[in-house]
């Protein structure tokens, strides 16, 4: 990717802890406007998590998220543990014999830095949406006072009416909307009680359309676009086989015209034939509306096709990341190793001497003095690693 792209959405030491299990633990990414990102790991790892994490179906533990530049969810569980540290410092130090006065002064000070940022952080996560939907409301205003004001008659007894809808949307707007999710089950994921009109067509209801022809025909343009008929809109789930589901829930998340798309494993419970279909169709998406897509997959050859950089979790952490064809011509990580060398190969001379590589943790790292950080180790190639394994990796590369 060109390097002055926009970042549209940045992770920042993102932790997800559910009663003290650390689903997601301090990742830290960036996807750029118009890229592909793709998010791989073995079952459990955290991938599905930090995509519900991001679209905000989950509070975050700790970490910040920013989408276009808002933050729009923040945790604040670091900065009460730092509160706590800090405090049991205090009582160390004031046990060895130190100034109380300045220790009690240093300790208030500090407190009061970190109680600034939880109010901070809570305020943003509060109010993202409240803000970003008075910006859209001025937007509005400058823009429709002026044509109103030049137009006469019947135009602009349109345009007042056209300016009073889409004031009542905006109003009803949220920043979070504009990021869409295509979720791993097309079964479980759409409700058997609605007809395939009202599932596509319910977020521009909630956002505020009332009109039933306007509605109907971006449906139809929906069902279309994915490769289904508008006679398929009066149906109910059931009735669909699963790729047909998948193609609803891919209908449903571009009608909201959104900036992001995140699919949690669009196509892991499809044929392979249908497997193909879907990741062609998202391909034809992206290049006709400029979507951005984070990708989550299991499968290393698919998440290689489709993505411009890749990040690769363990764990809850995010290992490795790289552009796509660095990752695969040049895999540190041990544990990205050990994936990669379980890709099978139409080939039967090669996988008679494929090897598969085992990873075991407690064998391969040490860091029990030195803790690993994730570092870059090259240019846009990531690795998360302590500082003695840092100098290894980088003598392979050489």
């Amino acid at each position: 990717m060109e390097e002055n792209k926009e970042v549209l959405l940045k992770v920042d030491h993102l932790c997800q802890y559910f009663s003290g299990f650390k689903a997601v633990d301090d990742v830290s990414f960036e996807i750029k406007k118009g890229e592909v990102f793709g998010l791989v790991g073995e079952s459990g790892c955290g991938k599905t998590t930090t995509g519900r994490s991001i679209i905000k179906l989950y509070n975050i533990t700790s970490g910040d998220i920013f989408f276009k530049g808002v933050r729009i969810s923040a945790g604040v569980m670091s900065h009460r543990q730092e509160i706590l540290k800090k405090k049991q410092e205090y009582k160390e130090k004031l046990a060895a014999g130190g100034n109380k006065e300045e220790l009690k002064r240093e300790l208030n000070a500090f407190i009061a830095e970190k109680k600034a940022l939880i109010k901070s952080a809570q305020n943003d996560q509060r109010n993202c949406d409240k803000e970003y939907a008075k910006k859209r409301i001025r937007e509005l205003n400058e823009t429709y006072t002026a044509l109103i004001e030049k137009a006469s008659g019947e135009e602009k007894e349109r345009l007042q009416k056209e300016y009073k809808k889409e004031l009542y949307k905006a109003k009803h707007t949220r920043l979070v909307t504009q990021i869409q999710m295509i979720f791993q089950d097309p079964i479980a994921s759409l409700d058997p009680r609605l007809t395939v009109r009202e599932i596509i067509s319910e977020g521009l209801i909630i956002q505020g359309e009332r009109d039933k022809e306007v509605l109907n025909k971006k449906v139809y343009e929906m069902l279309e676009l994915v490769g289904l008929v508008p006679e398929h809109a009066g149906r109910y789930p059931h009735e669909f086989s699963g790729g047909q589901r998948q193609r609803i829930g891919i209908a449903r998340a571009i009608i909201m015209n959104p900036d992001l798309i995140i699919a949690d494993e669009p196509v892991s419970a499809l044929d392979v034939s249908v497997q193909a279909q879907v990741i062609n169709l998202l391909n034809d998406l992206r290049e006709k509306f400029g979507l951005t897509i984070m990708f989550i997959a299991h499968d290393l050859s698919v998440v290689k096709y489709f993505s411009d950089r890749i990040g690769v979790m363990y764990f809850g952490k995010l290992v490795e990341l790289a552009p796509s064809d660095e990752l695969f011509l040049n895999p540190l990580h041990p544990y990205t190793k050990s994936l990669l060398s379980a890709i099978p190969l139409p080939d039967p001379v090669y996988e008679k001497k494929r090897v598969r590589i085992t990873y075991n943790p407690l064998a391969e790292h040490d860091y029990s003095v030195d803790q690993p950080s994730l570092r870059e180790i090259k240019p846009g190639h990531f690795i998360h690693c302590n500082e003695a394994e840092f100098k290894k990796y980088q003598s392979e590369l050489k």
